[in-house]
């Protein structure tokens, strides 16, 4: 079971490199994705007739509810539906309620945690030296001839996204160890402490030359909340530091951010912030809002954009939302974006329930990833994203979280097997 879960951990990271291979019409990762959740539903099943429990909780109930209604959305819809998109969308959830099972205790979480940044090692380093070395150019945008490089990824947003994830990682590894008396320390732990510090420093600049906003602040958006809650002293000269390398720098920070920022001063409409998103959210929400009934509760087909297929999707004319909230609606229909909702609103619950800096940290991961999801295709349509963020979020329903007592712990019982 061990060697299982340290594997998927190890392998998960490398397997977003894009090497150009393609098993049966899936890339890597794709392919290593449904590989993985096969082997840990094996895993899961071997754990159900040995432990005779399960651990369960309300959360599951709307995770399992949006699961079959994706699933249910796309018999509904199978002439415009994409079994590979449905699959997508469901697998981080499976991946969540699984690991939360069959990972035994908070000490192995953070072992695994631990393993998921050694096998980060190998995205990192190799998408550094090819930045260095001025290859891996992604696009170089015609507005304000910013050149973009995507390292060893698909897109300079992959690269973005999977650095952001390794930063945030970072910090919550350090405030697990610091906070467990039986886990050593993460400065203590030296050779380690040099490996991550080293990476997180080429980790950031990876994450620099994709030039991806969303990413960028909601690093951001991490620390501040977390250290806002822990350490205003610490937040204070996080500040004055952002201050002086925004002063340093404000030529390149406005050729990063030139549309937000002339938006803001009114240079620009503000349908013209963040690269025209307005619009398009706009734009997709006038469209949706013209479907039948059925295209209203249900959506439109999970797939059925223009992002998703090649060509013009069927029946419909959706864009791409730059929004994963409103890509779920769009898609799933609003019943679909209710049960999505309700599932996120009963992780939050989770989350509030941890105590002291566990508590912070995991809610300034939250937080995140929600304004990421919100501004742009994040943890949600990023299915392989997603499974890493449901992997490292299962620690707020594993036996030996310590909570407050404001929401109630997840639930043994009895597997029936036996």
């Amino acid at each position: 079971m061990t060697a299982l879960l340290s594997l998927f951990f190890f392998f998960r990271p490398i397997m977003f490199i894009d090497i150009g291979w393609t098993i049966f019409g899936l890339n890597i990762s794709e392919a290593f994705a449904i590989m993985a959740t096969g082997i840990l539903s094996i895993a899961f099943v071997l754990y159900i007739i040995t432990a005779k429990k399960l651990n369960v909780s309300v959360v599951d109930f709307f995770l399992f509810a949006f699961v079959i209604w994706v699933l249910f959305i796309y018999v509904l819809y199978i002439d415009r539906s994409s079994f590979k998109k449905a699959a997508k969308f469901v697998l981080p959830f499976i991946t969540y309620f699984i690991l939360k099972n069959v990972i035994s205790d908070t000490r192995r979480y953070a072992k695994l945690i631990k393993v998921m940044m050694i096998g980060y090692a190998v995205p990192i380093l190799g998408s550094t030296f090819l930045i260095i070395q001025g290859k891996s150019l992604y696009t170089v945008l015609y507005w304000n001839n910013l050149a973009r490089f995507k390292g060893v990824y698909v897109n300079c947003h992959d690269l973005a996204h999977c650095m952001t994830l390794f930063c945030m990682l970072i910090v919550l590894y350090w405030v697990l160890c610091a906070c467990d008396e039986e886990l050593t320390p993460l400065p203590k732990q030296r050779l380690f402490f040099v490996f991550v510090l080293t990476l997180s420093v080429f980790a950031a600049y990876c994450l620099w030359k994709s030039y991806v906003r969303t990413c960028i602040l909601g690093l951001m958006i991490y620390l501040y909340y977390y250290l806002f809650r822990v350490n205003k002293r610490l937040l204070v000269i996080l500040t004055a530091i952002f201050a002086v390398v925004g002063i340093l720098f404000a030529a390149m920070l406005y050729t990063i951010f030139y549309d937000m920022v002339d938006s803001a001063s009114g240079k620009e409409g503000l349908e013209n912030f963040g690269s025209g998103r307005p619009i398009i959210w706009k734009y997709n929400i006038t469209e949706f809002s013209k479907q039948p009934i059925d295209g209203i509760l249900a959506g439109v087909g999970v797939g059925n954009t223009w992002s998703d297929i090649s060509g013009k999707p069927s029946f419909v004319d959706m864009l791409n939302s730059h929004n994963d909230f409103l890509d779920v609606l769009v898609q799933t229909g609003a019943v679909g974006l209710v049960l999505f909702l309700a599932f996120q609103y009963c992780l939050f619950r989770k989350v509030l329930a941890l105590e002291g800096r566990v508590r912070y940290i995991f809610m300034a991961l939250f937080f995140a990833v929600c304004m990421m999801n919100f501004a742009s295709n994040s943890y949600i349509s990023r299915f392989g994203l997603g499974q890493m963020f449901y992997s490292i979020l299962c620690y707020i329903e594993l036996p030996g979280a310590k909570t407050n007592g404001s929401d109630k712990p997840a639930e043994e019982v009895d597997s029936g097997v036996g």
